[in-house]
Order: structure tokens, then sequence, then C-alpha cells
């Protein structure tokens, strides 16, 4: 039931009738500024819809955001999360969001509040955009289970922001990749540095495989565990929690990778931890350390391009890809969440291949 009163001529006032709270009290929704009573009318219609749907009614709403974001962070999020994941989403929510938003109510915060806090975070507090983005994201899935458990109508997420410039990814081609491979063949760099270019894994994932992950029968390696460096606790963590859920996965090796693992195993048959990748003191490998030796290496080469470990990851999907491998391929062999991962990871790529294209149809079609 509503009441409409026109306070002025093009402000229309309604008083929507609630029903009863919890203590028996009857609970109104007045609001005004409408410029026609149609245009109120249409606001009852849709407020009550929503009501009758399960939608929470912003009178009754009395959540307060720092409450609501523990009860999803603590029951739902922070299961999903590898340990370092989860302590960049407390020092988002800790430092960040509930210092200036933390006493709102959820029915309270709109775009404008949310674009205000974005300028706010860009102009006052100097952080980078790739970091606000990552703040503004932590409250986007937060908003996401309020309207999923009907707690609002809308999320208030979807504002103006700066736009990102693309990072430019490193890789070596393939005379590159050989000549490195030559220099560092008796080393303890070769191994690691020899499977991450066959099999495109991530440095943590690396560390993480053991031998029980090798299936030789077959050529694939299955890809379950990383190292972690908990920043926390300050300690090397073998995790079964990987970066996304497509993260697990297996990926095919070629024959080369198979006859060094084979020559690798037959010389390792007294490990007692299985792993693949270990440090100079038999141990797990830190994946930190492994990075630090590889440009520690690289370095000694001006005449090469001085890359990164992770670098190499990306020369592994470049190669594949310049040579023809199909895209969803390459997607799973990297462990990426969905395709257009990979399609907005390697675009460069995909622009000098249309220029490839454009010397094939030269030379197809010559007049």
């Amino acid at each position: 039931m509503a009441s409409f009163t026109q306070l002025s001529k093009g402000n229309w006032q309604v008083v929507i009738s609630l029903g009863y709270d919890d203590t028996g009290k009857r609970t109104r929704l007045k609001k005004q500024g409408f410029k026609t009573k149609k245009e109120a009318e249409v606001f009852v219609t849709e407020t009550l819809n929503r009501k009758n749907k399960g939608y929470v009614t912003p009178t009754t709403n009395n959540i307060l955001l720092k409450d609501f974001i523990w009860e999803w962070f603590n029951n739902y999020k922070s299961n999903t999360l590898g340990i370092n994941t989860k302590n960049n989403y407390l020092s988002r929510i800790n430092y960040h969001i509930i210092p200036k938003l933390g006493n709102l109510k959820l029915s309270e915060i709109t775009n404008i509040t949310i674009q205000n806090f974005y300028n706010s975070l860009i102009n006052e507090n100097k952080l980078a955009p790739a970091s606000v983005k990552k703040i503004i994201e932590t409250l986007n899935n937060c908003f996401k289970y309020a309207k999923k458990n009907k707690l609002i109508y809308n999320i208030p997420t979807d504002i103006e922001k700066i736009k990102l410039e693309k990072p430019k990814i490193d890789y070596w081609n393939k005379n590159d990749v050989d000549f490195f491979l030559n220099e560092i063949q008796d080393t303890y760099l070769y191994t690691p540095v020899l499977i991450s270019l066959l099999t495109g894994l991530r440095i943590g994932e690396l560390c993480g495989l053991r031998w029980s992950d090798v299936d030789f029968n077959n050529a694939f390696i299955t890809v379950n565990n990383q190292v972690i460096q908990d920043k926390i606790n300050k300690k090397l963590l073998l995790s079964d929690v990987l970066k996304t859920s497509t993260s697990h996965r297996n990926i095919s090796i070629p024959n080369v990778l198979i006859k060094h693992l084979k020559e690798l195993r037959e010389a390792d048959i007294d490990s007692i931890n299985g792993f693949i990748i270990k440090d100079r003191n038999n141990c797990m490998a830190n994946p930190r350390n492994v990075s630090m030796e590889f440009t520690k290496k690289v370095s000694k080469y001006k005449n090469l391009k001085q890359i990164s470990f992770h670098s190499l990851r990306h020369t592994h999907a470049t190669l594949l890809i310049f040579n023809g491998e199909n895209i969803k391929v390459v997607s799973d062999r990297l462990g990426h969440k969905d395709i257009s991962v990979t399609l907005n990871t390697y675009t460069h790529v995909m622009e000098d291949m249309q220029k490839n294209t454009a010397n094939l149809l030269d030379s197809l079609f010559k007049f």
C-alpha cells in the first residue's frame, strides 16, 4: 500500500507501507523527488516486487559494511584463497575499505560513494591505479555476495576508472632460448629453465613439482601443488591451493623433456621428499632463490635480452602461438581461468601474426 503527495510542481513524494519488522513495528519507506506521479508509481511497483522476491528493504537493512565484509570474507571468500592472496585481501580490507567505508550501511552505498572512494585512493592516498583496481575488485566481490543474499538491489562498483596501460610482456625468441640452454647445460639452472620453457609452469608450480607428478608412460605432468613463501610467518610452504581452479591441470610434455627427466630420475633414486627442483641442501627449493639465480646468470650475457624467470612462461606461450598452436590449447597449458585471459595477455603476438598473415598473402598473390 502506498500514498502519494505532490509537494510542489515537479516534486512528488511517496510513502510505502512495508509491513512489520521482527519487533512488530510498522515499517515505511518515504521517498520524494519524482517529477510525476507516474514515476512515483513505477518506483512503488519496483520496490514491492523486490520485497516480494525476498530482498531486504533499505529501511530494514541496517547492516554495516564493516560487519558484512568480514562475514563475506571469513565464511566464504577466504576458503578459496591461498595464504599470500588471503593476506593481500586482508590488507585491502583493513587499511583501505573499512577506514573509509566501514561505518556505512550496505543500503547507503551508491555508485557515487564508490566513485568518491576510488578518487580519494588515487588523489589523496596516491595509490597506483593497478592497486586501486584490486581494492575495487575486492569490494565488487563483496557486493556480489550481498546481492546474491538479497541485501542490496544493485552492485555499486560500476564507476569511471583510469584506463590502465597494459604492461608489455618480455620473452625470448628461439635463438635466445637455444643460446641460453647451451650456456647453462651443465649447471643447476638447466632443469628448471628447460621445464619452464617446455611447460609454461609458474615458478611456484615448478618448485612444487614432484616425481609422482610425472607420467612417463603417457608423457604428461600433473600440476596440483605450488611452493609459496608465507609472508606473515616467513615460512616456505607446499600448498595445494593454486592461483585459479584451472591451474590444476595436466600438461603434455615432449620427448626431449621426458628423456632429460628420466636421466635426472635415475640419478635421484635416493630422493627423500620427491621434489624435482631442489635447493643445494636437497630440500624444497625457494622460488625466489631460483628466480634470483636465473636473473644473475642472464645478466652475465649483455647481448642477451634481459628477462625474468616468469618471462620463460611467456616465452613458452609465445613460441607456441607463433608456430600455429591453437590458442585454447595454449590457454589450457598455462592454466588460465579462460581463453580471454590468454588472448588479452598475448595481444602483441596476435598483432605480429596479423603482419605475418599480410606477408603470406603477398607471397601467395603476386600480380
